[in-house]
């Protein structure tokens, strides 16, 4: 019998959520273990990262990262097939999934912490699920909400200006795959993919968990809903025999134009924020301008995209930029890989060794 995966995570986390549906999907075992901080200063130690989900596997070794986590997993249990076949469908499957994971991060962190619905039910949860003893209830709510939106909402961009433009990356992605799901049961075709396991991580235990978000989503949205407990509730049998995807589906363009036309240049503003070595990071995009930290593992995002894309060959790229419908995008993903951030994440699994790794926060900063 094949061993658990021991995913050290939490109900309430955003890329758990993304890994916990790859898992279910795939039929690969696992028991979820609710985080706490000696637990993960343990796994870090391991890894190098201060976040989860961290996975331990039966042997000992650490894997660490949903992208690269998905992608070693699906290398030891390649079916059923949670990729598409055609190479230039696989990249924009793994553009929508790094979208997802990284854009749609602040809407989902300010939607759970700017509004008082959301706050007072997570602060609770999780000072409840605290094992912290010598702190009262009430302290470790406040400390939660503090770090939380100190860090994630008003430390990341979320400002009076910004507010309107954050909120509507979630509209957008709401509606758009709403659209999508009205035609078929998944984002690229008739079984689930990088995009699908991307697009969990904020609509899952986020979007459709946090009072004011769901509210919107089943008012608007009941395809996206549909969908989110469908992927919940995805076997191996319920997609082993569907059609392969083997090509890029003609009705993306409403979901993929801000992947090309405020996504791509974010990353490359980050890029050259963090080759110069500033802290902070100031763009403009959606008609406002931006100020946060630079996040050095958003570099090494951006190299593995541009690493896929020019490795397809002419006619996968031409696909691609007709998808994505801009010059611009294009040439972004063309210019060559920095490798500037190349050492921030190794090739999993991470043997187990007694050499201690120095953390770093998931934004690939130093803790």
């Amino acid at each position: 019998m094949q061993q658990k995966l021991k995913v050290i995570g939490g109900q309430e986390s955003y890329f758990a959520g993304k890994l916990e549906a790859y898992l279910r999907a795939k039929g690969i075992p696992y028991h979820n273990v609710p985080f706490t901080m000696e637990e993960l200063q343990v796994a870090a130690t391991h890894t190098g990262f201060f976040q989860i989900p961290q996975v331990e596997c039966p042997d000992g070794s650490w894997l660490i990262d949903t992208t690269l986590i998905i992608d070693y997993l699906d290398r030891l249990h390649p079916a059923p097939k949670t990729s598409p076949t055609d190479p230039a469908a696989n990249f924009i499957a793994l553009l929508l999934e790094d979208y997802a994971d990284e854009w749609l991060w602040r809407p989902a962190m300010h939607y759970r912490w700017s509004f008082d619905n959301g706050a007072e039910l997570l602060s609770s949860w999780l000072a409840e699920h605290s094992p912290e003893t010598d702190v009262s209830l009430a302290d470790k709510k406040a400390g939660w909400i503090e770090r939380q939106k100190g860090v994630f909402v008003d430390g990341d961009g979320v400002t009076v200006e910004t507010r309107a433009a954050v909120e509507s990356s979630y509209h957008h992605a709401r509606t758009s795959l709403e659209a999508i799901f009205e035609k078929r049961d998944f984002i690229l075709g008739d079984r689930p993919t990088q995009a699908d396991f991307g697009f969990m991580g904020p609509m899952f235990r986020h979007f459709f968990c946090d009072p004011d978000p769901a509210r919107m989503m089943r008012d608007t949205a009941p395809g996206v809903q549909e969908w989110v407990a469908r992927m919940w509730n995805m076997k191996p049998q319920r997609f082993s025999s569907a059609a392969q995807i083997e090509s890029i589906p003609d009705d993306l363009s409403d979901l993929l134009e801000p992947v090309g036309s405020v996504y791509l240049p974010y990353l490359l503003a980050n890029q050259r924020a963090v080759l110069v070595e500033q802290e902070q990071l100031s763009y403009k995009a959606l008609g406002v301008n931006w100020s946060e930290p630079t996040k050095p593992y958003r570099l090494w995002c951006l190299d593995r995209l541009r690493k896929s894309y020019q490795a397809l060959d002419g006619a996968a790229r031409a696909q691609v930029a007709d998808a994505l419908g801009t010059p611009c995008a294009e040439n972004i993903l063309l210019e060559p890989p920095t490798g500037h951030c190349d050492h921030l994440l190794g090739t999993l699994p991470y043997a187990v060794t007694d050499d201690e790794r120095a953390a770093r926060d998931s934004w690939g900063r130093q803790a």
